[in-house]
């Protein structure tokens, strides 16, 4: 296939004009599509993933392209991110390339295929906490009897706003399922309740249990 990109010796994509009509305005030349596409790699990445903890955390990666320097960790805020060497935008949501290339712990945050560059978080420590869950209300949450649940709390603290409350030891958020009220009250005379985003398990809010006898 002819390549526009070299038409009479001219290198058309480093070129800002031809005969006073801008490249960005130009789509082809004698029936030859314009394509000036740069695409460097391959670059091995995990995602696209709905954040950026996910995307760190995976490992399973892809090979992806980019207009920037392939070679180099991190890519820059602005480059783009292909999924092939034709220069079709990578899709929406988050890549990595902690995984798959070594000391490279960042995140790219990609829409419409443009790179905005974060370091990868810090892994979610769960640790194991003592509740109730129920899925209708606080009441029923302070008068239950509690099992083990795990949380992204540090150890010796209450659970706080944004902090949040998962159903196994791998700290992930089911996709249904979640009890939107837990107690941490467990047959004592009194305790906590926690009102939680049932997407994320993050907890909105705190009250507390009304106050009882304990249990024996």
């Amino acid at each position: 296939m002819p390549d526009i990109n070299k038409i009479n010796g001219l290198v058309l994509c480093d070129e800002t004009n031809v005969n006073g009509v801008t490249i960005a305005n130009i789509t082809n030349i004698d029936g030859i599509t314009k394509n000036c596409c740069t695409a460097n790699g391959p670059i091995p990445l995990t995602g696209p993933a709905e954040t950026c903890a996910l995307a760190c955390a995976s490992e399973e990666c892809s090979n992806y392209y980019t207009d920037g320097t392939s070679g180099t960790c991190p890519l820059v805020n602005g480059d783009y991110l292909y999924t092939n060497t034709s220069c079709v935008f990578a899709g929406n949501g988050y890549y990595s390339p902690k995984n798959c290339v070594e000391e490279c712990d960042y995140c790219y945050s990609v829409t419409s295929g443009i790179i905005t560059v974060t370091e990868c978080p810090e892994p979610t420590v769960c640790r194991t906490i003592k509740l109730f869950g129920d899925p209708s209300s606080c009441a029923k949450a302070c008068a239950g009897k509690c099992k083990t649940y795990y949380t992204d709390t540090p150890s010796g603290t209450l659970p706080t706003v944004g902090k949040h409350i998962y159903p196994d030891a791998e700290c992930t958020c089911p996709e249904e399922g979640n009890p939107a009220y837990y107690s941490d009250k467990c047959g004592l005379k009194s305790g906590k309740c926690y009102t939680m985003n049932t997407s994320t398990c993050a907890i909105t809010s705190i009250t507390n249990c009304p106050l009882g006898e304990a249990r024996p």
